[in-house]
């Protein structure tokens, strides 16, 4: 495992903000739950696509497991 090693420029000029920063948590929830939202719902649409039509199978080719008699 190699250390990691931290070096500051001295030529670096960056004055620090006057207040502290803080996160946006608000901003950042309603991201998450509208991208999850978005991925869920999605999700549901394939598996429905996936379960209840012949699409795959006729488009792509894929054998579709109701089909097999075990």
């Amino acid at each position: 495992m190699v250390p990691s090693i931290i070096m500051t420029i001295s030529k670096y000029r960056v004055k620090p903000s006057p207040t502290p920063d803080s996160w946006k948590l608000r901003e950042i929830f309603a991201t998450g739950v509208v991208l999850g939202n978005y991925l869920a719902i999605r999700t549901l649409i394939f598996f429905l696509v996936a379960h209840k039509t012949y699409f795959f199978s006729e488009t792509i080719g894929v054998k579709s497991i109701r089909d097999s008699n075990n």
